[in-house]
């Protein structure tokens, strides 16, 4: 018997095991999905602005040494556009590095190679920052204020991304119309987020049993006429007198 029970638990540990492993699986390509087509659209882009800097080019020849063809920003403010073109440039090598890594299948069997993808990526996206910031305004006012910006606002968005998932838990499992509109499809929800708050509306239901039945065996145990309370062994309900 016991070798049974020991039989039945490995094969829920050994399905909990490959469901968790499944959901791994599918989380990663979701995710190299979109950081893929995040990754195009920021190799385009930089590609764009280093083949057209802001400013454009000298058009001719002029008395004061200006040459036709040369960044117009590269001349008359040489640091801003030193500090565009080493972003961009960042920005762009970043972005390539990123597509080549996420073709491969292997790099995700190991947590360092993540971590090292995610910080390869908040590079990227300072790099972007910083280009930007130095290639949109030629006053340092705008560009302070430019940077300012964009970290202020990307606080609440690192929040509203870790917490996101929290606030789905709780919405779906306090409201069992939408967590119904989520089974449907008709939601855009994960399988994850489904599956959490199935167990957690489980674990609610079992609760719920385990609490009526205790309060139904308390009932039993005050029926004498004298009023004395006998105390049961409720955990058993064998409906004898506890020692």
């Amino acid at each position: 018997m016991s070798d049974e029970i020991n039989e039945a638990h490995d094969g829920r540990d050994i399905s909990i095991v490959i469901d968790a492993e499944e959901q791994r699986i599918k989380m990663i390509k979701e995710a190299r999905t979109w950081l893929t087509l995040l990754a195009t659209v920021a190799a385009s882009v930089t590609y764009q602005a280093g083949l057209n800097p802001p400013s454009g080019f000298w058009q001719a020849d002029d008395s004061q040494g200006h040459h036709a063809g040369n960044p117009v920003l590269r001349d008359e403010h040489w640091l801003r556009y030193q500090t565009f073109y080493y972003f961009n440039t960042t920005a762009f090598v970043t972005s390539l590095a990123m597509i080549v890594v996420l073709v491969s299948d292997r790099f995700f069997n190991r947590k360092i190679k993540v971590y090292t993808l995610g910080i390869t990526g908040c590079i990227d996206v300072a790099s972007l920052i910083g280009a930007y910031a130095a290639g949109s305004t030629l006053s340092n006012t705008s560009t302070i204020f430019i940077i300012i910006i964009t970290c202020v606002a990307f606080v609440p968005i690192i929040y509203i991304g870790e917490a996101l998932p929290n606030l789905c838990y709780v919405v779906m499992f306090m409201a069992p119309p939408l967590f119904w509109l989520a089974k449907k499809g008709w939601l855009p929800v994960t399988d994850h987020m489904k599956r959490r708050v199935e167990m957690a509306k489980k674990r609610e239901r079992d609760e719920e049993d385990k609490q009526a039945e205790a309060k139904a065996r308390r009932r039993r145990c005050y029926c004498c006429a004298w009023g004395r309370a006998y105390k049961y062994d409720i955990e058993e309900g064998t409906g004898q007198e506890a020692a």
